[in-house]
């Protein structure tokens, strides 16, 4: 009897064994199952990631021979050689098919705005005359619709500490109030910390690392200031606000004017502002040196978003276009 019960248990043991190496497989068979099917998905999303960058680098690319050809076209939406709206990017987002993907571009011509990195001089002095440029702006944008951020003129001495090489405060002894910067002590303190650049803004949205900036105050001067450039804000593409903040004489009529003379004709020289109606001898040579009609490099902002089956990839970029050479280079690019 002892012998048939020892049988029976040694045989119960072999089944409990064999059942629970068959579990233990199943469930490494459905672990292996799950892992491979999850591989295969991330292979299947980054083929479609890849795509949808082609389709975007595609767009670039589009955009570069636009700005490397079609110059006209691009700094005068109303030339007659305008008439093919696939070439007229300035004028809003253009789509166009890539394979079986599709990529849109925005291209806007960074000259007319106000470049931020310039509010000090090669040695590190306030430059007076672009600092003041950028407080008239502020007050423009204040002035515009209620109930939107308000812009403090703190953005000004944060913009100087944030690109000068030292890591003095800034206080602005001729504004009033919210005069003083910030330096890596202010910015270590937040949440996570960073450290002040104290270098020039690569690009304008380096200026949500500031203080003060929220999105918001970000959505409503981005379209004004740029990073790149001589500092002489282009007559022919300038936004009017822009326009306006050159001097406090420059009213809201005057600027218009001076659109829609350019849409008719751009101006050929800083010379044909003095027959502008309106436009006295003391506004003319104030604003003179502030601005051009024809920049040695004209610089452009790409965003070329490119989509292929519900994935999407995103292309930023900086060109700069020598106009004399009629070279393209790209001077930023960033996968976003």
């Amino acid at each position: 009897m002892r012998a048939k019960l020892t049988k029976t248990k040694q045989n119960g043991f072999v089944v409990v064994l064999v059942l629970s190496m068959v579990g233990l497989l199943a469930v490494l068979l459905l672990g292996f199952n799950y892992k491979s099917r999850a591989c295969l998905l991330a292979v299947g999303d980054f083929q479609k990631s890849q795509q949808a960058l082609n389709c975007a680098r595609a767009g670039l690319n589009v955009a570069i021979a636009a700005v490397r050809s079609n110059e006209d076209i691009l700094t005068n939406p109303s030339s007659p050689q305008s008439g093919d709206a696939g070439l007229n990017l300035l004028s809003g987002e253009t789509s166009l098919p890539v394979g079986e993907g599709n990529c849109s571009i925005t291209i806007t011509e960074e000259n007319g705005k106000l470049n931020v990195n310039l509010l000090t001089d090669k040695d590190g002095k306030p430059n007076r005359t672009k600092i003041d440029q950028l407080l008239r702006l502020i007050d423009l944008l204040n002035r515009q619709e209620s109930g939107l951020s308000h812009i403090g003129y703190g953005l000004v001495p944060a913009i100087i500490d944030w690109t000068d090489s030292n890591d003095e405060v800034v206080c602005l002894p001729f504004v009033k109030s919210e005069n003083l910067g910030a330096e890596s002590d202010y910015y270590a303190g937040l949440e996570p910390p960073y450290r002040c650049k104290n270098k020039p803004l690569d690009t304008t949205g380096e200026l949500l690392l500031l203080k003060g900036v929220t999105p918001e105050v970000f959505e409503r001067i981005r379209d004004y200031v740029t990073v790149k450039g001589d500092g002489k804000v282009n007559i022919n593409s300038a936004p009017k606000l822009v326009i306006e903040s050159l001097s406090q004489e420059l009213n809201p009529a005057l600027a218009q004017i001076i659109i829609d003379r350019r849409k008719i004709k751009p101006f050929d020289s800083i010379m044909e502002l003095r027959d502008v109606p309106g436009m006295s001898d003391s506004l003319y040579y104030s604003i003179k040196d502030m601005v051009t009609v024809s920049p040695t490099d004209q610089y452009y902002l790409v965003t070329s978003h490119g989509n292929f089956d519900h994935t999407s990839c995103a292309i930023l970029a900086t060109l700069r276009k020598n106009m004399q050479t009629k070279n393209v280079d790209v001077v930023l690019y960033k996968e976003l």
